[in-house]
This record gives C-alpha cells, sequence and structure tokens, in this order.
C-alpha cells in the first residue's frame, strides 16, 4: 500500500497539515470548559462569601491554586492525547492497513469508527484505481514501443525497394516515394522517442562525434523534397565535435530540419545550418528558415506540448517536434534557445547549445 504515500510532500503522510497544535491553540480550543470553571470558581467563591466571611479569602486562594493545576494538568493530557491522535492518524494516511485502522480508531473512539471505516475503503479504492491506471499506461507505452519497432521492418523492406529499383522510376516518383518513406520513418521515430520519454530508465551512449557529419548525415533525408520545392539549403559547418548520444541526436536534428522545410517561404525558400564555437567554449548549431516566424505572443509556448501557434498550415503540424526536442535536450545535458529574429516576421531559428566537456 505505498501508493498514495508518495503523493504526500517531503515523503511524510499528511506532515504539512497533521502539525501539532500550539498551547495558545489548546486554550481557545477549550475555552467553554475554561469559562465554565471560572463561573463554578465564582459561584463557590460567593457560597463561601455568604456562609463563613472570615475565610473567603482562604478559599478562594486555595481555589485558584486548585484551578490552575486542573487547567495545567488539563492542557498537558489534552495534548497527550492529540499527539497520539496525530501519530495514529498519520500512520493510517501513509499505510491505511487494518492495523493503522484499529490503531486510528482506539485512539479516536469507537464513535468515529463507522467514518474511519468508509474512509479506508475510499483510499483503498482510489489506491487500487490509480494502481490500475498505472498498469494501464505501462502497458499501452509497452504496445506502442513493440508497434513502433515492428513497423520499422516494411519501413526498411520499402526502403530496400526503393533502393534496388530506382532505375525504373522516374527521378520525379523516386523522390517523391523517398520522401514519403522518410515521412514516415520520422512519425514512427517520434511516437517511439514520446513513448521513451517517461521510461524508468532509458540507456543513452554519449561518444565523441564530430557535428558537422551529424549534419550532413541528417540533412541528407531532406534533400530530395528541397530540390522538388526549390528550396536552397545553406550549410557553415565547422569541424567540431560534441559528446552526445548520436541517435538522440540525430532524432533532434531531423525534428528540427522537418520545422525548418516545412515552414520556410513558399517561394524562394531557405534552410540554412551553422556551428560555431561560444566564447566559453560551449559548441552552438543553429537551424534557420526564412519563413515568418512566430509571433511575440506565441514565442513562450512554442515548446509546449501540442502548441501549433498561429502558423498559416498549422492544420498539418502536430505541436510535438519542439516538445521532443526540449525535452531531450535536457536529458542530454545540452540547451535549446530560440533566436531572436525569429518573432521579427523575417524567418525562425533555433539553437541547440553543447556545454563544454573537459
Amino acid at each position: 500500500m505505498n501508493g498514495l504515500k508518495r503523493n504526500w510532500p517531503d515523503g511524510q503522510a499528511g506532515q504539512g497539515f497533521l502539525r501539532e497544535s500550539p498551547t495558545i491553540c489548546n486554550i481557545k480550543e477549550h475555552s467553554p470548559w475554561l469559562w465554565l470553571i471560572v463561573l463554578m470558581d465564582l459561584f463557590f467563591s460567593f457560597i463561601v462569601w455568604l456562609a463563613a466571611p472570615g475565610a473567603f479569602g482562604y478559599v478562594c486562594i486555595m481555589l485558584a491554586i486548585f484551578t490552575v493545576i486542573v487547567v495545567i494538568a488539563g492542557i498537558f493530557i489534552d495534548a497527550s492525547a492529540r499527539k497520539k491522535k496525530m501519530a495514529a492518524l498519520q500512520s493510517f494516511l501513509s499505510d491505511f492497513d487494518e492495523s493503522s485502522e484499529q490503531m486510528l480508531v482506539s485512539v479516536a473512539g469507537e464513535s468515529w469508527r463507522p467514518l474511519i471505516v468508509q474512509l479506508s475503503q475510499k483510499l483503498r479504492e482510489q489506491e487500487k484505481g490509480m494502481n490500475d491506471k498505472q498498469l494501464e499506461l505501462q502497458d499501452y507505452e509497452e504496445f506502442i514501443e513493440e508497434w513502433t519497432h515492428e513497423i520499422k521492418t516494411p519501413l526498411s523492406l520499402a526502403t530496400l525497394v526503393l533502393a534496388n529499383h530506382r532505375d525504373e522510376m522516374s527521378p520525379y516518383v523516386y523522390g517523391r516515394m523517398n520522401h514519403v518513406q522518410h515521412t514516415i520513418g520520422g512519425n514512427v521515430d517520434r511516437i517511439l522517442y514520446y513513448a521513451r520519454l517517461h521510461a524508468d530508465h532509458m540507456d543513452y551512449k554519449f561518444e565523441t562525434l564530430k557535428l558537422d557529419r551529424c549534419v550532413d548525415e541528417a540533412l541528407e533525408s531532406f534533400m530530395d523534397i528541397a530540390r522538388e520545392k526549390g528550396i536552397a539549403v545553406q550549410t557553415e559547418l565547422l569541424e567540431l565535435r560534441v559528446v552526445s548520444d548520436r541517435k538522440v541526436l540525430a532524432f533532434m536534428l531531423a525534428q528540427l530540419l522537418g520545422n525548418a522545410f516545412k515552414y520556410t517561404a513558399g517561394s524562394g525558400g531557405v534552410v540554412s545550418v551553422a556551428t560555431w564555437s561560444g566564447p566559453d567554449g560551449e559548441i552552438h548549431l543553429a537551424v534557420r528558415d526564412n519563413g515568418s516566424g512566430v509571433s511575440a505572443a506565441d514565442l513562450p509556448f512554442v515548446f509546449d506540448k501540442g502548441f501549433t501557434g498561429s502558423f498559416p498550415n498549422q492544420q498539418n503540424a502536430t505541436g510535438m517536434g519542439l516538445y521532443l526536442v526540449k525535452k531531450y535536450a535536457a536529458k542530454l545535458s545540452v540547451t535549446v534557445e530560440i533566436e531572436d529574429f525569429s518573432t521579427r516576421g523575417c524567418g525562425f531559428g533555433i539553437e541547440i547549445i553543447f556545454p563544454l566537456v573537459e
């Protein structure tokens, strides 16, 4: 029964609102009883004054001392009982089994048993529902991951068929088919990486990579569509090395390039990729296009899941590419930033910044 325990802050069930009240709060809570004791003291003092006026002062002093002793003892007894109740309630909220339920009833009183039993049943039902939902989500993620691996087999076959029968197709047909195959493969990769995003453990293989070679390999898949749409591809790539995971970095580059080719200008489109070294030794990689960019109002949300903004062709967007780039950038310990000119209506640029690794 640990499902709900993790939901409490600081790892302690209910610690935030089950703190023991100060003594002054106890006095305020029991003020009716204190006023009743004071009234009784006044009444007995009045009786003594009527019956034996000579002993009035002595009796009042003794009565006051006795009252103070009774009140202090009552406060300490109440504080002790309250502490036991709080401990029993914390134990019950941490692990609401039958033993903790009986312990809470024993300190709270039998009159509270029906309510405690009802609360325990509700908590058990809630925990069972949460566990069932978690298992369903885990099964769904495993199914998606298995499906993406299975679908890669016919995609690989399609790639092989295209390569072996390229001479039998016109350049236009081959380019279109290759683009379709690449698009489907990119969508499958996006599904796979989204399913892996919340995995308990994912292996990352960090190695030293030639950044210019990684960019060239990522660009190769987009060259057919670039030629067909008349998009110019410009590169300014220095021979720089970074430490990263090859597959994840390739996925991130594919998402950034896919966005650039999708949102570049319809006529005279240009997609550029540049790399350079920063003043502190960090490595910058920028992917830019000459499209309409984003509005200043949309800029804070471009990395949000499902956000498509006010792009003219937003019906073709999923709002997942930049979201996944941002998430995996954090896992690879790199920074992703939108370039300043992206809100001026003259294009869009996004940078991946690799830290200096000794």
